[in-house]
């Protein structure tokens, strides 16, 4: 067996003044399993302020006497209202997008925000409703959610991406 001997390089002197290397794209890798979204909360909140209707039919936010849309974020004083929406028939709706740890607290919660638009912003007979958005049901929701059942809806929320083809 016949040793190699390898000399260690020398460094080269680097020019004073070196022109920026063009940008690569990253290249793509494939992965081993299917594709999954982990969109936050707040990515949801995104989502949902740029097209209410994903949540229901004929929804649109909450618009201040300027007609600009304001129910995004929509401040109170007993908390902020994710989105302050109207739907169809100009009834209020108050939608949560809930954080995976709150569990009977988000009822509470919810019925105080309501509360808030009841009594600061809708007309006598107006229907002031909620929606709750969650990604999983914590176990200590279900009593607290059944004794609200008409006035405050949960509907667990999927992401999913649906590829057509074109023609070009």
């Amino acid at each position: 067996m016949t040793e190699t001997k390898v000399e260690p390089r020398k460094p080269q002197p680097r020019p004073l003044v070196q022109k920026p290397s063009p940008a690569k794209a990253p290249t793509p890798r494939p992965s081993g399993g299917a594709p999954s979204f982990d969109l936050s909360p707040d990515g949801i909140r995104d989502l949902l302020i740029a097209h209410p209707e994903l949540i229901e039919e004929g929804l649109t936010l909450h618009k201040n006497d300027g007609g600009g849309a304001s129910g995004a974020r929509f401040e109170t004083s007993v908390g902020q209202i994710d989105l302050l929406a109207r739907d169809q028939s100009a009834g209020w709706v108050v939608i949560m997008v809930a954080e995976s740890a709150e569990g009977k607290e988000l009822v509470g919660d919810m019925l105080q925000l309501m509360g808030w638009v009841r009594k600061h912003l809708s007309s006598e007979g107006q229907e002031v409703r909620g929606i709750v958005l969650i990604d999983s049901v914590p176990e200590d929701l279900g009593y607290a959610a059944a004794a609200v059942a008409n006035t405050v809806e949960f509907n667990r929320y999927r992401i999913g991406v649906t590829l057509e083809k074109v023609d070009v």
